[in-house]
């Protein structure tokens, strides 16, 4: 990921904290977002918001977002978390429900460390 997309981050994320007061999921999420798109315009993927997956026992669930390749192959998944949530305890509870288990990103902001 370029240095700069990571910049533009940093500098979205620390605006939107300072004009909005919060560090809330749904705050924070959008400079992740604009990240996720700047990363899959230069790597010919496609940034779907609230993307609809489909788990084994044929329940529907929608992540924050995916990469997907323009064959309509899922690259990866992200789900936003805020700086509160117990990181691991919602990837756990995220897997019990039937979210994918690999090539999953789970965002919170630069504060914390994410985990796949």
């Amino acid at each position: 990921m370029s240095q700069l997309l990571i910049q533009q981050y940093l500098n979205q994320l620390a605006d939107l904290r300072k004009v909005s007061g919060s560090s809330r999921e749904m705050v924070v999420r959008e400079a992740f977002k604009d990240l996720l798109k700047g990363y899959a315009r230069s790597h010919d993927l496609v940034f779907i918001p609230e993307y609809e997956i489909e788990t084994p026992a044929k329940d529907r669930r929608y992540v924050d977002g995916a990469l997907v390749h323009a064959l309509r192959v899922p690259f990866g998944y992200w789900e936003a978390k805020d700086e509160k949530d117990d990181l691991a305890a919602e990837i756990e509870h995220k897997l019990r429900r039937g979210y994918p288990p690999i090539a999953s990103g789970w965002s919170t902001p630069p504060t914390r460390s994410c985990a796949s």
